[in-house]
């Protein structure tokens, strides 16, 4: 009994060593978790520190390297480079552009006369900042006296994005005469371009990938220069966003090949509508300008294709008639969205029976939207005597042509109900 009772003892106490086995590497965990978190925010710090004095070090030996420089040698807008230090790869921004002695912003925003001072900002970034603002320095120069002929003038040119904010790093070329200059906006969205002799000049902007609210990769305008004033010149401009989008109707029938496809932005001169061509259900329209307030699309390119439609005479085509809801973009994204079409199912007959092979079109007459109309191949009818299509909104005119023989009826979808049509067409 009493060997009984040890041995339970024995047991009990194996368990509550085990217990508190458990309970004391619980604490250690929590200990060790805190430690480590510990050195490792002691470690960060200290590399941020470490890179933070190796960018002051850069940034000073290129302000030394900028004063070092003739003034008239300058490089101006926006320059970079990258040094690597102890394997950390560190990006060297310098923005070098002309100001006024007045000042408080950059030169495309400065009211006033000629530039009088040369600005220099370097900031130094590096590799995972992990929050850490970048090391900045900022300097003044002033030019030398007679660097500069006096009877010159100035060109400032300004990039906004499609919120209206200032782009930085757009190649902005001036060319005119003997002059043939690009530079990159800085930080402000500006690119200043000092001293030109009086004349006319192209600015053409020459970034990548954007594109101007018109669509328009590299746009120019014309600029003139006159002696001691600065011309402005404005571009709206960012990375192209691009749609994808699926044409049909309700009932899924077949979308006839080359259908346009229109797109409507009040951004779009003169009318507030681009056609795009294409072909095929799916389309992707490429180099959009990424407009805040999206894309409304259509199927075709006639007046009244369109389902807020004016009449060249004046009034709207369809009373009510409301366009899909516009499709919103992005800059450098594909957003997705359907372009609804109108239903036809066209049943042909010959005395009175359902005839095959039968070939049915239909056509739209020609209008200030459609300058050459718009036909579309229906195919041929099957053994019912069936033709389907999705077809653009408007008035149609459908023909079936059966040997020399043939027959028309005249058919409108309308945007306002989306009503498919059955359309009866009897061949003589």
């Amino acid at each position: 009994m009493v060997d009984g009772q040890a041995a339970k003892r024995a047991q009990d106490e194996r368990g509550f060593t085990l217990l508190e086995l458990v309970v004391a590497i619980g604490v250690f965990a929590l200990l060790a978790s805190a430690l480590f978190a510990g050195i490792a925010s002691a470690l960060n710090l200290n590399r941020n520190n470490r890179n933070r004095s190796i960018s002051a070090n850069l940034a000073s030996q290129e302000m030394d390297k900028i004063r070092s420089t003739p003034f008239t040698s300058l490089p101006l807008g926006l320059t970079s480079s990258t040094q690597t230090v102890d394997g950390v790869p560190y990006t060297v921004q310098r923005e070098t552009e002309w100001t006024s002695t007045s000042a408080s912003t950059g030169p495309c925003d400065a009211a006033g006369g000629s530039p009088a001072l040369l600005r220099v900002r370097v900031s130094v970034t590096w590799t995972d900042m992990t929050g850490t603002l970048p090391v900045v320095s900022d300097t003044v120069l002033t030019p030398p006296v007679g660097a500069y002929d006096p009877n010159t003038g100035h060109l400032a040119v300004k990039i906004r994005d499609n919120d209206a904010a200032p782009e930085l790093g757009v190649p902005v070329q001036v060319t005119g005469g003997t002059v043939n200059r690009t530079l990159s906006t800085s930080s402000d969205g500006c690119a200043f371009f000092d001293h030109l002799a009086p004349g006319t000049y192209t600015v053409q902007l020459i970034a990548v990938g954007s594109v101007d609210r018109q669509g328009v990769t590299s746009p120019l305008q014309s600029a003139g220069v006159t002696a001691g004033v600065v011309t402005s010149v404005g571009f709206d401009y960012d990375r192209a966003a691009a749609l994808s989008l699926t044409l049909g109707d309700a009932g899924a029938r077949p979308v006839p090949a080359n259908v346009p496809v229109t797109l409507g932005n009040t951004q779009f001169v003169p009318n507030g509508t681009k056609v795009f061509a294409g072909t095929g259900a799916s389309r992707t329209i490429a180099g959009l300008f990424p407009s805040n307030n999206g894309y409304e699309p259509f199927a075709g390119s006639c007046l009244d294709a369109d389902p807020e439609g004016q009449a060249s005479g004046g009034g709207s085509i369809w009373a009510g008639g409301q366009r899909q809801p516009a499709i919103a973009v992005t800059p450098a994204t594909t957003s997705t969205g359907t372009v609804l079409m109108g239903g036809v199912d066209v049943f042909v007959t010959k005395t009175g029976l359902a005839t095959a092979g039968a070939t049915v079109t239909a056509t739209h007459a020609v209008d200030t939207g459609c300058a050459a109309g718009e036909t579309y191949s229906l195919g041929l009818t099957d053994a019912t005597g069936k033709a389907s299509a999705a077809l653009p909104w408007g008035k149609w005119t459908i023909k079936a042509v059966l040997g020399a023989t043939n027959a028309t009826i005249v058919a409108t979808l309308d945007p306002t109900t989306g009503t498919a049509l059955t359309l009866p067409v009897a061949i003589p």
